[in-house]
């Protein structure tokens, strides 16, 4: 598999050999990288299990709740209670609200264009 150089839509500006030295290096990156990131999911998975958990549950967490569930810890959340639901959306709404009714007479009424 060729990452550069070797492209239908493009000239090679590198020799072969060249070509050859850099897929390999950006192969070596990619997989160097690749079992970096195993390594650290698999030795965090009980910490990102957690953080999956609490964003199901909360779907945001702020800095600090996010560190108390990492560090194993219920996130605490004051859930107001005492607090009366919101009467209004938090979409704003558009225009005024038509008031139902029958319609005035002596309206305008479309005519045809000549």
């Amino acid at each position: 598999e060729v990452f550069l150089g070797h492209s239908v839509a493009r000239t090679q500006n590198v020799s072969e050999e060249t070509a050859q030295i850099i897929d390999a290096e950006v192969r070596r990156l990619i997989d160097e990288a690749y079992s970096t990131a195993k390594s650290i999911l698999t030795k965090k998975k009980k910490e990102w299990i957690a953080l999956a958990q609490g964003l199901l549950e909360y779907e945001t967490l702020s800095g600090e709740e996010i560190k108390q569930l990492i560090a194993g810890h219920k996130p605490a959340r004051d859930l107001g209670d005492d607090t009366p639901p919101s009467r209004g959306s938090a979409v704003p709404k558009s225009g005024s609200r038509r008031k139902k009714g029958p319609e005035p007479e002596g309206g305008m009424e479309p005519q045809p264009s000549s």
